[in-house]
């Protein structure tokens, strides 16, 4: 059996000649235009191989496909950073002759869809031939989108890009144009409206009016669960909910309320003297208001971000229970926000990685450890294994850490005694608002007593609401890192390896010091070389 990659390419055709009127001429009354919409540009896909390929269809995939690209995607092993990034290579199509010219000239592929598939070609004995299997069995390897072409004077190459580039779209925010009432004084012209997504405690609202002591909350609907100046609750009693903020001021000592699809505002009646903060639970645009941290991500992805939901994957639902974790958090508007910075803020601390699959889809892959009683995705051994070595941890987590601290329930304006304080603010609350995060805590005396410098990360952030959700991913923490780990590499064949993903458990026997008996370990990353017929994993153990 032979093994071969296809290539396809979505292009955009675009409209030849210029836009034209056709008058109705006993058909329409004189002078009226066509009903008929003009195209301005359609969509069609080329396909190519890299050693020939006739599909079922008969149609040919002629083999322009020449120098081997690489593909590599992985999990994040810290806790605190952004997973699943896929450093993608290029492909190189073969232009003798100026065979594609026409294509390069007259079609458009930046960001358009690009698949790469691998399929085997069997041999007939009878015939003394190899025999194109249909296109429906092959499998992929690869799907993202290319960029623009890059033309030589004799090939052709286009570099690709992964799921993980909508990430880097920033986040569709109005910004105040500093009008007045609900468009802001000029103190926040140019600044973007604050986004809060999910539970959040003691945040400051931006204060658009000073004039009129009117705040926002969100860019869309949000409840107030408390309102506190200076950590005091019991000086400014709420309102109530009204349509129109501005309509009329609040009584003195009072605040109101104004909520919907385009934001949620406060008013004061009267002047503070120290500084206001909420408790507030904030819900989307669309009025959809999802709990757990891994739902709110999802939903910011496809609604604030706008990304397809072709991008995400069919095992990443509505209610995910990858993570059944519930919180939120609050994004002041200071600051440009992406994609990239909000799957980091959301997935900090919660050994979660976003990766990008094989099929060009997003997908949440928690990092748990390994245990031996867990379901494996394949067995490998001296039999299939074609390379074995070890590979280096960050020193992070190697040696083991001996403790992990994750905060919860963050708070997002710390106030400490002193001016800034209200003096009838309980000292239940300053302990609350005092430090930026609670924590749930794990640890080992007997890591700290085996090890001259076991690793002790600082305190990690999280978008986390509850402290038991917490406890639970510090206990997971310390399970996985809190024992000596290896990360080993190692090339199958790849046949086998497509039945393999990342964060796949997979047993692991070979001839190298503690792996000479089964151990099962986590697949972390992968690596594709096109020209060669094996895969080379990354397993940590």
């Amino acid at each position: 059996m032979t093994a071969f990659r296809t290539v396809e390419i979505d292009l955009v055709r675009q409209a030849s000649g210029s836009a034209s009127v056709t008058r109705g001429h006993g058909t329409r009354p004189h002078g009226a235009l066509s009903r008929n919409a003009r195209a301005l540009e359609a969509i069609e896909t080329v396909r190519f191989s890299d050693r020939g390929y006739v599909d079922e269809n008969h149609a040919p995939w002629p083999p322009y496909v020449t120098d081997a690209f690489t593909l590599d995607r992985g999990l994040t092993l810290s806790a605190d950073a952004l997973g699943g990034q896929l450093s993608a290579g290029s492909i190189t199509l073969a232009n003798v002759d100026g065979a594609l010219d026409s294509m390069i000239t007259t079609r458009v592929n930046d960001h358009m869809p690009v698949r790469i598939r691998t399929g085997d070609k069997a041999f007939d004995a009878a015939r003394g031939i190899e025999v194109d299997p249909a296109s429906a069995t092959l499998r992929p390897v690869f799907a993202g989108l290319g960029k623009s072409w890059r033309p030589d004077r004799q090939s052709l190459a286009i570099d690709l890009l992964d799921a993980t580039y909508w990430l880097e779209t920033t986040l569709s925010v109005a910004t105040y144009g500093g009008s007045g009432r609900l468009d802001g004084d000029s103190n926040v012209a140019g600044r973007t409206m604050p986004v809060m997504r999910g539970t959040v405690c003691n945040v400051t609202p931006v204060l658009i009016d000073s004039t009129n002591y009117v705040y926002q909350i969100s860019d869309g609907p949000a409840s107030i669960t408390a309102l506190y100046e200076g950590g005091y609750a019991g000086g400014i009693a709420p309102g109530g909910i009204v349509a129109d903020i501005y309509a009329s001021s609040p009584a003195a000592g009072s605040y109101t309320v104004q909520t919907g699809a385009s934001g949620t505002w406060l008013r004061l009646g009267t002047k503070p003297v120290y500084g206001i903060t909420v408790d507030a639970v904030g819900r989307f645009r669309s009025g959809a208001a999802p709990v757990n941290v891994l739902d709110i991500l999802r939903r910011m992805l496809v609604e604030d971000l706008v990304m397809p939901e072709a991008y995400i994957d069919a095992g990443w639902t509505e209610t995910s229970a990858i993570a059944p974790w519930a919180g939120g958090w609050f994004w002041d508007g200071s600051d440009s926000l992406t994609g990239k910075s909000i799957v980091t803020t959301l997935l900090s601390g919660l050994g979660v990685s976003l990766a990008p699959t094989r099929t060009g889809t997003l997908l949440p892959v928690p990092l748990v450890a390994p245990a031996a009683s867990s379901p494996v995705a394949a067995e490998l051994s001296a039999d299939v294994i074609t390379d074995i070595a070890a590979s280096s941890l960050d020193s992070s987590l190697d040696p083991p850490t001996w403790r992990w601290r994750l905060g919860w329930r963050h708070n997002f304006t710390v106030q400490t005694t002193g001016s800034n304080l209200h003096p009838q603010a309980p000292a239940d609350r300053q302990s609350v608002i005092a430090v930026a995060d609670r924590t749930a805590l794990w640890w080992s005396s007997d890591v700290k007593s085996r090890w001259r410098a076991p690793n002790d990360p600082a305190t990690i952030a999280t978008a986390l609401a509850s402290q038991a959700d917490a406890q639970t991913i510090a206990s997971r923490h310390g399970a996985l890192w809190g024992v000596q780990r290896r990360l080993w590499a190692v090339s199958v064949p790849q046949d086998l390896a497509w039945s393999i993903e990342l964060g796949d458990v997979v047993g692991l026997s070979a001839p190298a010091a503690g792996l000479t008996s089964r151990v099962p370990g986590v697949v972390i990353s992968e690596h594709i070389q096109a020209t060669d017929q094996v895969v080379t994993f990354q397993i940590l153990v």
